[in-house]
């Protein structure tokens, strides 16, 4: 379509540039090519500015070099850099990225999205856990450590003597308020494998799960749980399971989990199949 476009283009300049030469106006020019291209002509603006440059001596109808920034702007340095900025930073804005970058918006989204984010596979994923599954004993599972975090809203509950009230034989008790929707809430991350919970942390106040705190505060807790609980293997063979949110991913978090000896197992992108938190823990949570 583009190509088609620009050689309807090239065909009206031409047009423009004979007509021009004969003497024509623009104005009666440009009608011309609107009886003939419709909406795909020329603007008339357009039309006076090329017929000024041919009656001044121009051959060409072929736009002139643009001068300035390249187009191209996903340069290897450049998404290096994009991919820096989001590790150390995973709330980072696409408009603070460009700023910074001294990148168009349009060329930071394609960095990200194009280059930062490529697509797998959610089968190939499947294969490889599945392959994994076939080649061990069934024991191993017990080895796999998976979580996540999720919002919990709370209220200060009341003991059953302060709900008691005296009611006319024969009548219901009055219901109790359900939980007000704007009731205070914490973020709740839980880590637990088939023996129970391994770590279970409320995020202060104020602050938010990020890759740094990922790695200092979840990571060291999950290690802790497993040296009290196998003093001889530690953490040998224990495998992690969470999902790809970006805190999960920072670099920070990659050099922590291979650090402290745990087994990242990959999860495909936009599965809760594999992610037990999702699809039973959180909604069952959340409704008691």
């Amino acid at each position: 379509m583009a190509s088609k476009s620009n050689e309807f283009l090239l065909e009206q300049k031409a047009y423009i540039k004979i007509r021009s030469l004969l003497g024509d106006t623009p104005r009666n020019i440009h009608q011309d090519l609107v009886q003939v291209y419709g909406g795909e002509a020329c603007s008339e603006s357009t039309v006076k500015k090329w017929s000024l440059r041919f009656r001044e001596g121009r051959v060409s109808v072929e736009d002139d070099p643009r001068m300035g920034q390249p187009i191209i702007a996903t340069t290897p340095n450049n998404i290096a850099l994009v991919a820096e900025m989001c590790d150390s930073d995973p709330h980072i804005t696409i408009e603070q990225l460009a700023t910074s970058l001294t990148l168009s918006t349009g060329s930071v989204h394609a960095i990200l999205t194009k280059h930062l984010d490529s697509k797998e596979d959610p089968g190939e994923n499947c294969k490889n856990l599945l392959e994994k599954y076939d080649q061990c004993d069934e024991r191993r599972l017990f080895e796999i450590c998976t979580g996540d975090e999720t919002w919990i809203r709370y209220s200060e509950p009341t003991r059953k003597e302060q709900n008691k009230v005296w009611i006319v034989k024969g009548s219901s008790p009055p219901a109790l308020p359900r939980l007000d929707h704007w009731a205070t809430k914490v973020m709740y991350t839980i880590f637990f494998d088939a023996h129970g919970p391994v770590c279970q942390i409320c995020t202060p106040k104020g602050q938010t799960v990020t890759g740094h705190f990922y790695a200092t505060v979840v990571l060291p807790e999950i290690e802790k749980h497993y040296i009290e609980r196998r003093p001889a293997t530690g953490l040998r063979g224990i495998k992690i399971l969470h999902d790809n949110a970006r805190p999960h991913k920072s670099k920070e978090v990659k050099e922590k989990i291979a650090s402290i000896g745990l087994e990242e197992l990959e999860h495909p992108p936009y599965s809760p199949d594999l992610a037990p938190c999702d699809f039973w823990l959180f909604d069952g949570l959340k409704n008691t």
